[in-house]
């Protein structure tokens, strides 16, 4: 698959699929072309984001990242084929990028992409898309464990979860046998017992919560100021109460109070 198909197939923000197209013809992409491999591997990608960044300068957009991430991703796609995933998991799974540019828009104003530290997992083929959730290979305690995470535009009705849950089960046993009994893991602010206290009894929050025995709570983290207040300033009094659960958590938060973050093994 060549670049302009993977972009049309995501339905890339035309305010940066020209800029992409344009940047993938560019002496600086030739630069860069010669180590972007190394970002198909979570093993290397660290590594090889650090010299990229160094071959590609300052770019306040992140073109250049972006333009190097889809490359892999379009190269990813004969490596779907040999696994005989379906069509339908590697769109869904590579339009994170055209998702987290709308989300860098609506929270900054300007469409960018700053996510260059989380898409090595879909271009590595480690995390997928299936249904409303996504799916990451990873090893917890040294055992296969498939770690879930909920996509900010994820429905979570009790449907569409049974659903993306059981496809995943028979994604993973089809095609990474090894990962067959894995338990499946979340670590998100969604998991937080405080929320309990902040939401509806009749809340999907509450009810995905509930699926999961939750081990432990990290109550360090702020990851829930960006998905709840769709802001990234730190700024407590600033936080908008468009929502109930945005004018709950903000008296709560005004208060003293922290959310963080739960993790929790699936049940069942």
């Amino acid at each position: 698959m060549n670049l302009k198909a993977l972009c049309e197939g995501i339905a890339l923000q035309p305010e940066l699929q020209n800029e992409v197209l344009a940047y993938h013809q560019s002496t600086a992409f030739h630069n860069a072309e010669k180590i972007i491999s190394g970002l198909k591997s979570m093993e290397t990608e660290a590594a090889t984001r650090e010299k990229l960044k160094q071959i590609l300068g300052n770019d306040k957009k992140e073109i250049g990242m972006l333009t190097c991430m889809l490359v892999c991703a379009a190269e990813q796609h004969a490596w779907y084929l040999e696994k005989s995933i379906p069509d339908s998991v590697f769109w869904a799974t590579m339009r994170c990028f055209t998702r987290f540019i709308a989300e860098c828009k609506k929270i900054t104003g300007s469409f960018a992409f700053d996510r260059e530290w989380w898409t090595a997992r879909q271009v590595s083929g480690t995390l997928f898309r299936i249904g409303e959730l996504e799916y990451e290979m990873l090893h917890e305690n040294r055992k296969p464990a498939v770690s879930m995470h909920i996509p900010s535009d994820a429905v979570l009705t009790a449907e569409n979860c049974d659903r993306s849950i059981a496809e995943a089960k028979r994604f993973f046993a089809a095609h990474f046998p090894e990962y067959a009994d894995a338990d499946y893991i979340c670590d998100s602010w969604l998991l937080s017992p405080e929320l309990s206290a902040l939401l509806p009894e009749n809340s999907r929050i509450l009810a995905f919560q509930k699926r999961f025995q939750i081990q432990r709570v990290d109550y360090s983290g702020d990851e829930y100021t960006e998905w709840v207040f769709k802001t990234r300033s730190q700024c407590i009094a600033d936080f908008p109460e468009q929502s109930t659960l945005q004018q709950n958590m903000k008296k709560y938060l005004l208060g003293g109070g922290k959310i963080g973050s739960g993790f929790g093994v699936l049940k069942g």
